[in-house]
């Protein structure tokens, strides 16, 4: 199946016997492929903060672009690693596979766009001696009760694969209004309610009994909360007087160094990345 060289620039065609043969030929001791450049970067940190394997990363282009990749993985056709976002897959019983290494939330960004991250970018960003931890926990506390209906239904879908559009990928029309940080339950609550009698849905209490207890912030989509994190951090940084804003590309550049460099690799999470390394 083709392969994309990214580190030569050139598309390739590779049979699955030649992609057998990559980590030899890269001398290295695994190639892991990944859904896109993003992943890259965060991968690599995990890799090498977790382990001393010399690890081949190929970004092939999306999500969709990867699903050969997995099922050959899985049916024992290709040798190689990949690694992919959890979405909801645990939560509806999926089968895993040593060498399919999934994320600890929903993706890579439930693991990046952490509270610690976001009190480090306002005070790097607002130039100023700050703590803003106190106000950094009462807004995600403010998400995760506002939000929570909208993910539960957004687990509902994917368990039942019905591929509605619920609307969880994006925060800007749960908002108070076009230029707010702050969620308005109500708008959440509507949207919920409106979906699920168009669709007749409701959350059994075996369903419930998958997520009840798993972190709405670890639960919810990954782009869902960049884009949060990202107007919150705008919002307050104009609040601040500065008349600066920052990109998405910068807020991610930050994340990855945060990771590099302050993540807790001893924390829960960070034995979650250990262990799937491990048996490698």
């Amino acid at each position: 199946m083709p392969v994309r060289d990214f580190a030569e620039g050139a598309t390739l065609d590779y049979s699955d016997e030649a992609t057998n043969t990559l980590d030899a030929f890269m001398e290295c001791d695994y190639i892991l492929f990944v859904e896109g450049d993003d992943d890259v970067l965060f991968w690599n940190t995990v890799i090498t903060r977790c382990s001393k394997l010399n690890v081949d990363i190929r970004p092939v282009g999306g999500v969709n672009e990867l699903k050969p990749y997995v099922e050959k993985v899985r049916n024992g056709v290709l040798d190689c690693v990949v690694a992919q976002d959890a979405d909801y897959s645990v939560h509806i019983g999926e089968k895993r596979h040593s060498r399919v290494l999934y994320t600890y939330g929903y993706s890579i960004e439930n693991t990046l766009y952490n509270p610690e991250l976001v009190t480090s970018l306002l005070g790097v960003w607002s130039k100023k001696q700050i703590d803003a931890s106190s106000e950094v926990s009462k807004w995600l506390e403010d998400l995760v009760n506002s939000c929570t209906p909208l993910f539960y239904l957004d687990f509902l879908n994917a368990k039942k694969k019905l591929e509605i559009d619920t609307g969880a990928g994006h925060c800007q029309r749960f908002m108070v209004s076009k230029n707010s940080e702050k969620f308005d339950r109500q708008k959440v609550s509507s949207h919920v309610e409106r979906i699920s009698k168009q669709h007749a849905l409701s959350l059994s209490s075996d369903e419930l009994s998958c997520v009840k207890n798993v972190p709405i912030l670890v639960l919810m989509r990954g782009h869902f909360l960049q884009s949060a994190v990202l107007r919150y951090i705008n919002c307050q940084l104009k609040l601040m007087g500065r008349k600066t804003s920052v990109s998405g590309d910068a807020l991610y550049a930050h994340a990855i160094q945060y990771l590099q460099n302050c993540f807790d690799w001893s924390s829960t999470e960070g034995q979650y990345y250990s262990k799937q390394i491990s048996v490698l």
